[in-house]
């Protein structure tokens, strides 16, 4: 007997408990099935690519290639700044670790008020390095202000940097200027609490005070950013009398 090649397939499905079942698919819906499918979907992905390439940009995309660094070439300028400030540096280093190995002055040879000693002071006063001129005094029934122009007697490249204290001393005792709290003045008043100032050629100083004996004396000390003593230098007058 010829068996003749069938025109579907046969599936047999077990579910137990339910009984067998035949699932028949015929092999020209299969063979259609088979064909249709994957061209449907080459189709939908043709015309996926035709919209997205559509709505491109119309700018070029381009592509950003990183450079490397670059060494810039400092003129000679430039590197001699630089080369004097390192010097500066090493100079300042040097003038510190040398400072710090050095004994401190007695107190006794120095007179610094209610000022504290800093630590390694260097009395400094020997080299001019600044000095008071066109000094002032302005007497009024409720204050005095003592003026006076504080000259760097260096070049004015060689900018003079610092903190200047005046006191007025009399009968009654010591004022500060700038002014003080009780706590500082029994403490102790650090080199660095007094008036900042900077100096290239010419710097004008104001210290007022309250009305005071007519003999009294004025006492300025002036001390570097470093806390070593660049002016100590009292005022006896007779002063130039601004005012009554």
């Amino acid at each position: 007997m010829i068996e003749k090649e069938s025109a579907h397939f046969e599936i047999i499905l077990h579910d137990h408990p339910e009984p067998p079942r035949l699932l028949v698919i015929p092999k020209k819906k299969l063979k259609r099935f088979l064909i249709v499918v994957p061209i449907l979907i080459a189709i939908v992905f043709c015309i996926m690519a035709i919209f997205i390439w559509i709505n491109l940009p119309t700018t070029p995309f381009k592509m950003s290639i990183p450079k490397l660094p670059t060494v810039t070439k400092l003129d000679d300028t430039k590197v001699q700044e630089l080369e004097a400030e390192i010097k500066s540096l090493k100079d300042a280093q040097q003038s510190m670790q040398t400072k710090l190995a050095q004994s401190t002055v007695n107190d006794v040879e120095i007179w610094l008020g209610p000022v504290k000693k800093p630590y390694a002071l260097q009395d400094l006063t020997a080299k001019n390095v600044l000095k008071l001129e066109s000094i002032t005094l302005e007497s009024e029934a409720t204050k005095r202000v003592l003026r006076f122009n504080l000259i760097n007697n260096g070049p004015e490249s060689e900018r003079v940097t610092g903190h200047i204290f005046v006191f007025q001393i009399d009968s009654r005792g010591q004022t500060p200027y700038p002014a003080m709290t009780k706590e500082e003045w029994l403490q102790g008043i650090r080199y660095n609490k007094g008036e900042s100032f900077a100096v290239s050629r010419l710097r004008p100083v104001e210290a007022p005070f309250p009305p005071a004996d007519s003999d009294a004396k004025f006492l300025v000390l002036i001390f570097n950013r470093e806390g070593d003593l660049l002016v100590r230098q009292e005022m006896t007058g007779p002063f130039k009398n601004v005012g009554q």
